[in-house]
């Protein structure tokens, strides 16, 4: 790419795509202030009062459904990997069917967090410390893989692919990210993710479009020129290879995306934002949009710039839809679209982490706690303003931490990270929350059980495989020590998780 969006020459010497993508920058933060107005209870940060509308919660969930990772990923695998990336885009766009499930009965709890919704099945610390460990587990890995993601597509952007440049961008990406969350609590996350799902849904809409004009609107042309030529670009298998392994992953992948997604702490908070639970029904409906259009833009990806240029980029091909945009555009207003969409996606996703982190840290550990108590009667905080408080130096802090952390990791494989959050949401969340919400015979030691048992043998199992050691795409490379064959380990992990709350239950049930 000889080009880069932001500094290609069009228009106007004031009017350029990098100008007009400042002026995101700039609307994003004011939006993100004139939002934050009235965050003075805790319940006004965490849930903005459970005053926010179907329609615009419907856009603010469908945001958190779309993160920075899906919105460049799955272009990418689609291109390269044809049916295996057809799969799992579609096993994504599948989450929104368990979260449409689960959103009336978690709306009904009146609970704000995770750690606050198990705790109506077993009351006292021990479920709420749980929840926030987990949230935590799940929370920050997402973040640093959404950092290291959003400063190498800025960098990208503007054009200086350097470590350096990279990780300049990550550090003031996450900085900025962290400021917005903790003016904006959850009025002001909203009020972004609304936003951004608006400027995504027209960013790829634009890019579809422009690329179904470039191919005539002809599906053969498309699709035949997609494959080009590939041996089996239409049948299972590319991606992770034709034998048992390669099924299974594969198989593995698609479980870990459709439960663990939809399962997201930022997705439960929003439910428990929201004035009813029709959001979840609408933001479904934009969520299949979308990932719909991204499968055609990786057919268009492959198509119009090819899989050996997009590999030749990025082998991960996290750069299908830049390439893409630059093949189709060089610069203008669908530059500072696609340019913007990024940001903001970015942005978003990271602000939704950390506010879900930051709340686990203060409703579920430090308002709880014996000493913070009035009485051992309500159990309420001393005071609401502390606890806002504290969640927004809490956020401060895991932000500053994770964008340490996304430093840290520059030029190492961040595959671990993700795969290890993805599978503990899928395992542990999951049939913790389904367990809650309909199995009255669920005890306090099921529950403990599911949620410790199962992100430790999530870590077992991700440190055992190829992610961490044993291939060229590993942590560590260089290190052979991995017994355990699968990337995704969902397909073990999952039944596991439910296994252990059942288990749990039946030998050591409530009493009471």
């Amino acid at each position: 790419m000889n080009r880069h969006l932001l500094l290609a020459d069009s228009g106007p010497a004031l009017v350029t795509p990098l100008t007009s993508f400042l002026v995101v920058i700039c609307a994003c933060f004011l939006l993100c202030l004139a939002a934050a107005v009235g965050n003075e209870t805790t319940t006004d940060f965490y849930a903005a009062e459970r005053t926010l509308t179907a329609r615009r919660n419907a856009l603010a969930l469908c945001g958190d459904l779309i993160p920075a990772t899906a919105l460049l990923t799955p272009v990418g695998s689609v291109a390269l990997s044809g049916f295996d990336g057809i799969a799992t885009t579609a096993a994504a766009a599948a989450a929104v069917t368990v979260l449409a499930l689960l959103a009336r009965p978690l709306r009904d709890t009146g609970r704000l967090t995770l750690g606050a919704v198990l705790a109506t099945r077993a009351p006292g610390r021990a479920p709420r410390t749980a929840g926030a460990v987990t949230t935590l587990a799940v929370c920050l890995p997402m973040t640093v893989v959404q950092l290291v993601v959003a400063g190498d597509a800025i960098a990208y952007l503007v054009g200086y692919r350097t470590p350096g440049a990279a990780t300049v961008c990550t550090v003031l990406s996450g900085l900025l990210i962290t400021t917005f969350a903790a003016f904006g609590g959850m009025r002001g996350t909203s009020a972004i993710q609304a936003g951004k799902t608006l400027l995504v849904l027209a960013a790829v809409a634009a890019v579809a479009a422009t690329a179904t004009a470039a191919l005539h609107g002809d599906p053969t042309t498309l699709t035949t020129r997609a494959a080009d030529g590939r041996t089996g670009f239409y049948l299972p298998g590319l991606h992770y290879g034709t034998g048992p392994a390669g099924t299974l992953d594969e198989l593995s992948l698609c479980l870990t995306l459709a439960l663990g997604t939809a399962v997201l702490p930022p997705l439960l908070m929003r439910i428990a934002a929201a004035a009813d639970s029709r959001a979840a029904h609408r933001a479904g409906a934009l969520t299949v949009l979308y990932y719909t259009t991204v499968v055609l833009l990786g057919l268009a990806a492959a198509a119009l710039v090819g899989a050996r240029a997009i590999t030749a980029d990025d082998p991960r091909g996290n750069s299908a839809l830049l390439l893409l945009t630059d093949a189709l555009a060089h610069g203008g207003l669908l530059a500072t679209l696609v340019a913007s969409a990024v940001f903001v996606t970015s942005l978003a996703s990271v602000a939704g982490l950390v506010l879900a982190g930051a709340a686990a840290l203060s409703h579920d550990l430090y308002a709880t706690a014996p000493r913070r108590r009035r009485s051992p009667a309500d159990g309420r905080p001393v005071s609401d303003r502390r606890e806002l408080l504290v969640a927004q130096g809490a956020i401060v802090l895991l932000g500053t931490l994770s964008v340490l952390a996304a430093v840290l990791l520059r030029g190492w494989s961040i595959l671990f990270l993700a795969a290890f959050a993805t599978a503990i949401a899928a395992s542990a969340i999951l049939p913790a929350l389904l367990y809650t919400l309909r199995w009255p015979a669920f005890s306090r030691t099921g529950l403990l059980w599911t949620l410790y048992g199962t992100p430790a043998c999530c870590l077992l199992l991700q440190l055992s495989g190829p992610t961490v050691s044993g291939r060229p795409y590993s942590l560590l490379p260089a290190l052979d020590f991995h017994w355990f064959p699968l990337q995704n380990i969902a397909l073990v992990t999952v039944p596991l998780g439910f296994l252990l709350g059942w288990a749990g239950s039946r030998l050591h049930p409530d009493t009471d």
